[in-house]
């Protein structure tokens, strides 16, 4: 399926939020999609602490090294950015719920469906009024147990496409990986369903779920590909008809 992406007509500021700006909520059929620098300007890292509640901040400390600590500042900083300039909230006063296996939503408004992803130089989002999201972003790096990886976590069906002669292995391998988490967020399982007992097909470019072992929900998901630079792939997980992805600040 041919996706339709859309520039937003909203100002951008790439890889951060317009300070105090508004957002109007996706129309029918479509999810914007979001992308946040972890590198980001000294003002939007405070923009995001000021955003965070006391016992989300305290959070931060429980991280060793500091990348993990930006990257959970911004992540955790940047969505309740985000869901309050959908939501027409202070950052602190948007409430925040957990599925039972960990999947959060908004209390405020249940029908903003929202996931998120961080991996490499960027954090994503994915937002829609029409359905439950996932999103993966992965990025692209040398992993030396990149076979060990491989064996374990893909059917042989998805070993023997990844594992095909020629330089596009590791991306391969990432995109499949994207496809595997990004379904699991999506169903709100997380990565609790082990992801070789999830298999699936490349068809002239489309990629689709073949087969799940075990007692989940098997309905018509769409994976669609999501690319915000060179160095990292990415899946949009939904379950809409012929969406429109708006890309809002990249």
């Amino acid at each position: 399926m041919m996706m339709a992406i859309q520039d937003h007509t909203q100002p951008k500021v790439p890889g951060e939020l317009p300070a105090g700006h508004s957002v109007s909520g996706p129309e029918a059929n479509a999810i914007h999609l979001w992308a946040f620098s972890v590198d980001p300007s000294s003002g939007f890292k405070e923009r995001c602490r000021q955003a965070l509640p006391p016992n989300e901040l305290q959070r931060i400390d429980f991280f060793k090294f500091p990348n993990a600590k930006e990257n959970f500042l911004i992540s955790q900083g940047g969505l309740r950015l985000l869901l309050g300039a959908y939501l027409e909230m202070e950052p602190l006063d948007v409430r925040i719920g957990r599925q039972p296996k960990g999947k959060p939503f908004s209390l405020d408004d249940p029908n903003l469906h929202f996931n998120m992803s961080n991996s490499g130089k960027w954090v994503s989002y994915a937002v829609s009024t029409s359905g439950e999201v996932g999103i993966d972003i992965e990025y692209l790096r040398a992993l030396p147990d990149l076979d060990q990886l491989i064996s374990k976590n893909f059917t042989e069906k998805e070993q023997a496409y990844i594992n095909k002669p020629g330089a596009e292995q590791l991306e391969r391998f990432f995109k499949f990986w994207t496809l595997k988490e990004g379904y699991l967020k999506a169903i709100g399982e997380g990565m609790r369903l082990a992801p070789d007992n999830l298999e699936f097909s490349i068809d002239r470019g489309h990629f689709k779920l073949d087969s799940i072992k075990g007692f989940f929900e098997q309905d018509e998901w769409t994976f669609d590909d999501l690319k915000i630079d060179d160095e990292h792939v990415g899946t949009i997980v939904h379950k809409l008809s012929s969406p429109v992805f708006n890309k809002m600040n990249f």
